[in-house]
């Protein structure tokens, strides 16, 4: 379960409720090209469990909380 800014996140395709996560690389053609990449920003993937679908977010507005005890873990 996610929320953001304390308002319970749902997936805007299908509305499911339960994201698995990754990060994803914010890569530029200019630190591509200095061989840079690794110094790039990343946002956060928010992946739904239903249907697959990727939310990206940027910042620390994203809250995540274990599904089953909504216990907080991220």
């Amino acid at each position: 379960m996610a929320t953001i800014n304390g308002q319970v996140f749902r997936c805007l395709v299908c509305q499911g409720g339960l994201f698995s996560t990754r990060r994803i690389k914010l890569n530029t053609a200019v630190m591509e090209f200095l061989d840079l990449a690794w110094a790039n920003r990343s946002s956060l993937g928010l992946i739904c469990g239903n249907c697959g679908y990727v939310h990206e977010f940027l910042g620390d507005a994203v809250k995540l909380w274990e599904a089953d005890t909504g216990d907080f873990w991220a």
